[in-house]
């Protein structure tokens, strides 16, 4: 066998091999994100329901302004500070 051809063989060995294991490599990876992807979707739905929660302690907050409106009608707040100590009368 000449020079050539073995220094051929050698590259054309080099290269299958190299495409194997890129191929290999890219079906475990792709393999391994599918994997994954119920996982991410588990934390996306975690994710919604948490805005969920915030959504809901939003409507408690609003509820809690109604609320607040609705007392400070009927005892407004006069900005007097009351102690609860009898001053001495006079």
């Amino acid at each position: 066998m000449s020079k050539a051809s073995k220094i051929t063989l050698a590259v054309s060995t080099l290269c299958s091999v190299a495409t194997i294991s890129a191929v290999y490599y890219m079906a475990e990876f792709e393999k391994d994100q599918l994997q994954e992807g119920p996982i991410k979707d588990r934390e996306r739905l975690e994710r919604r329901a948490l805005n969920t929660k915030q959504q809901a302690n939003l409507e408690d907050y609003e509820k809690q302004k109604q609320i607040y409106a609705e007392l400070e009608k009927t005892q407004p707040l006069t900005g007097e500070v009351i102690q609860g100590i009898d001053s001495p009368k006079r």
